[in-house]
């Protein structure tokens, strides 16, 4: 199915364009979520920290 570059520029021509999804905002229990396991990883990894700077040395 070969066809000439005329008649594909003729056939996508005729077709009107896609117009593109609109964005929807994330609900609020997505950001709450988010944030809060953004909080959950920070906070173990400064308490890793604090435990490994003050009882780390055995």
């Amino acid at each position: 199915m070969n066809r000439s570059t005329e008649e594909l520029e003729h056939y996508s021509a005729g077709q009107k364009p896609e117009e593109p999804e609109k964005a929807h905002p994330r609900p609020f229990w997505h950001r709450l979520l988010s944030w809060f396991l953004i909080a959950v990883v920070l906070f173990a990894f400064l308490g890793t920290c604090y435990w490994l700077a003050f009882y780390g040395r055995v």
